[in-house]
């Protein structure tokens, strides 16, 4: 039996890495098949990669962007086609999050949650440190607004 060898070191990240996913991908996507996905295109450019954990998070939101932006179209071409407008009966306040960009959830997961300084965030991101401030700002702002417009 052979041991395949981990040049990226992804197991040593792929509890953290998970954990991001989860945290990307909107309430109706898979996290695990968000991670294999950007780890497939990892292993695609392998050559280029410099930081993996960095371009793994990177491509993990980009990817949920895209389905985010599919979804919007097809959304948007169904209710074309609908007559009648549907509503939630059961609201969740996971669909707070939702309304945020796939981007504007990363950021807030990172320096919220796993307690990042902006600085390395802005580098895991492709950002700007300001970038990251401003936007972990406005999402909370976004997110106190959502919730205020719910309370009774």
């Amino acid at each position: 039996m052979s041991v395949t060898p981990d040049p990226f070191g992804l197991t040593a990240m792929y509890p953290s890495l998970r954990r991001f996913a989860a945290v990307v991908s909107s309430s109706d996507g898979d996290p695990d098949d968000l991670l294999q996905a950007a780890v497939e295109r990892l292993l695609r450019v392998q050559a280029d990669v410099e930081d993996p954990g960095a371009y793994l998070r990177r491509c993990m939101v980009n990817l949920e962007s895209n389905r985010r932006r599919g979804l919007g179209r097809f959304r948007a071409a169904v209710g074309r086609l609908r007559a009648g407008t549907h509503e939630d009966r059961y609201p969740s306040d996971l669909s707070l999050l939702d309304a945020l960009s796939p981007l504007d959830r990363s950021v807030l997961f990172l320096v919220d949650v796993e307690g990042r300084p902006s600085s390395a965030v802005a580098e895991q991101l492709g950002l700007t440190d300001s970038a990251v401030r401003t936007r972990a700002t406005r999402a909370r702002a976004e997110l106190r607004a959502r919730l205020q417009e719910e309370s009774p």
